[in-house]
């Protein structure tokens, strides 16, 4: 399977030594251990594919924007995504999640509180093409100010948590967006969180902060993604 990382923004310059967003996605996804391969586009600078058979599927990243910005890359994204719903398997991360949502018509607002740390879901229903799980609740970094508050027509809801009730959604059959981080480095996170101190707030930015040392799923979640990427290729006519 080869997987389009659609990319969508990039580091600040001092955190370089990081990578960029896509970077991070082939180790995460070969937690799973079944075999694939990737290729990033920049879509946040307007790099997007000559055309939609370049790769079986695709996965959009996390991003420093927000949906509400309703940037000219942000639309030409959707432009590009919105044949493929239904019929080629997408997932979407963080911002992924939150545009995906956005562009099929459900609403994302900003929190009164930023999602910071190491955030649990209680896990209600699997994604389709997971058939064995450990079962239990997942936990993965959180970094969002915004996120989905009435989800996209023909969601189904498989994880949340009172802070973010629509934390991992299934939308039709070829879509499955997470709201958390599962490919992100406790040390950038920390980075950020007190970049943003100021607007975070210092009490909340130190929790997050102590939170980051808490367990986290990530090969539970490399595992949901590459079984449902399996599953939605096999099951398109």
């Amino acid at each position: 399977m080869k997987i389009g990382i659609l990319e969508c923004g990039e580091n600040r310059p001092d955190w370089a030594r990081f990578g960029r967003f896509a970077d991070w996605f082939p180790p995460l996804l070969a937690e799973a251990g079944q075999p694939f391969d990737t290729r990033f586009y920049a879509v946040w600078q307007g790099e997007l594919p000559d055309s939609a058979v370049e790769c079986d599927a695709w996965l959009l990243t996390g991003s420093p924007a927000s949906v509400l910005d309703d940037a000219p890359w942000q639309r030409a994204l959707s432009d590009f995504l919105a044949p493929l719903v239904g019929r080629v398997p997408l997932i979407g991360i963080c911002y992924g999640h939150q545009h995906l949502h956005h562009m099929l018509g459900g609403r994302v607002e900003e929190c009164r509180d930023w999602g910071i740390g190491v955030h649990h879901y209680d896990v209600t229903a699997l994604p389709d093409g997971v058939e064995e799980d450990d079962g239990g609740g997942i936990s993965l970094i959180a970094l969002h100010h915004d996120q989905v508050t009435h989800p996209a027509p023909g969601t189904r809801v498989l994880a949340g948590s009172a802070f973010c009730p629509y934390g991992i959604t299934q939308i039709g059959p070829r879509t499955l967006t997470i709201q958390l981080h599962p490919e992100m480095d406790p040390a950038f996170a920390a980075e950020v969180y007190d970049f943003e101190r100021q607007r975070i707030g210092e009490a909340a930015t130190e929790a997050g902060l102590a939170a980051l040392d808490s367990p986290r799923q990530t090969t539970r979640a490399a595992q949901w993604i590459m079984a449902f990427l399996a599953h939605a290729s096999e099951d398109r006519t």
